[in-house]
């Protein structure tokens, strides 16, 4: 964390996107490979901005898409492999750009989960 950085408190979070902040502690522990907020000496949460975008997309895909929390984290550790596997240009490149490709990835696995779905029920 840079330490010029603002951190939010989880009161301060859950005001600004909406969330109740036990969602946003259970979220944490499902999802702590992905979401895993600093803490004060007091052991009190504090978010980036980062974690917040990250907050977002756990919503986004949990109340907007309907995924299960399972679908989710493999969405999230796919997005993660896919940042942490691509070339130091395109880790730069803006987020709108790279929201697109998460949402093709996204599209792709809908349609590949879609489809083992329709091949269980025709067995």
């Amino acid at each position: 964390m840079d330490s010029s950085e603002t951190l939010l408190s989880i009161g301060d979070v859950s005001r600004f996107l909406g969330v109740p902040t036990h969602t946003i502690r259970y979220w944490e522990k499902e999802f702590s490979a992905y979401l895993n907020p600093g803490r004060t000496i007091g052991h009190q949460r504090r978010y980036t901005d980062d974690h917040v975008l990250k907050i977002r997309d756990i919503m986004r895909l949990l109340k907007n898409e309907g995924y299960s929390i399972a679908g989710a984290k493999k969405i999230l550790e796919l997005k993660s492999k896919t940042a942490a596997s691509a070339s130091p240009a395109l880790r730069e490149t803006p987020v709108s750009a790279t929201e697109d490709v998460a949402q093709r990835i996204m599209e792709l696995i809908r349609t590949q989960l879609q489809g083992s779905s329709l091949a269980q029920s025709a067995a």
